[in-house]
């Protein structure tokens, strides 16, 4: 065992960038976030971040693949399919939440989020036990996950052309309320080719 003497920086990992990079995401937005801002938090100079990093761009992709990789696991104890998928996917709507800025990392498609592999493959089983066929279930987590993705970057509100606009809804119930509308659509539907 190695204790670090006084004043003596703790060892840098790509870990501990990713975590700085993200926490610096969640306090202060992704417009904040450069090599310079994460090695400045980790009271390090730039230079020992490119041992781990290449960039900015590889930096924003391993933040990707870290929320991605903490996308919540289908809840345990729920024996209707329906419920089960209700509850995952609104739990990973809270994690976007949590983190928004993820969310347009992960749209743009510049960086894989690997980390989503278990996400997606969790959601494909529970959409197959829900009834749909193995053709059916990619496609329904599709519309699922443009549905999700398009709640937490689309802030522009709604009815803007009417007078006076209607109260802004709670964005989880407003979640919550396309996602039933669109499963009770998908499973009703599970049969149905094309």
């Amino acid at each position: 065992m190695t204790l670090r003497g006084p004043g003596r920086p703790r060892t840098l990992s790509r870990d501990r960038i990713v975590a700085e990079a993200r926490r610096i995401a969640d306090e202060e937005g992704l417009g904040a976030l450069t090599v310079r801002r994460v090695a400045q938090r980790l009271g390090t100079g730039q230079a020992s971040l490119y041992r781990h990093i290449t960039d900015r761009g590889a930096l924003l992709g391993l933040l990707a693949d870290d929320v991605a990789a903490r996308l919540p696991r289908p809840a345990d104890g729920v024996d209707d399919a329906r419920e089960r998928l209700t509850r995952h996917w609104l739990a990973a709507h809270d994690h976007f939440l949590r983190h928004p800025w993820a969310a347009r990392i992960i749209a743009d498609g510049e960086h894989l989020a690997h980390g989503a592999d278990d996400f997606a493959g969790a959601a494909l089983d529970a959409l197959e036990t829900a009834g749909l066929s193995p053709d059916d279930a990619p496609r329904a987590y599709r519309a699922l996950w443009n549905l999700l993705l398009g709640h937490i970057l689309n802030t522009h509100p709604l009815g803007h052309t009417r007078t006076p606009p209607p109260p802004a809804p709670d964005e989880r119930s407003d979640f919550a309320w396309a996602l039933r509308r669109l499963l009770d659509g998908v499973l009703g539907a599970g049969d149905v080719r094309n």
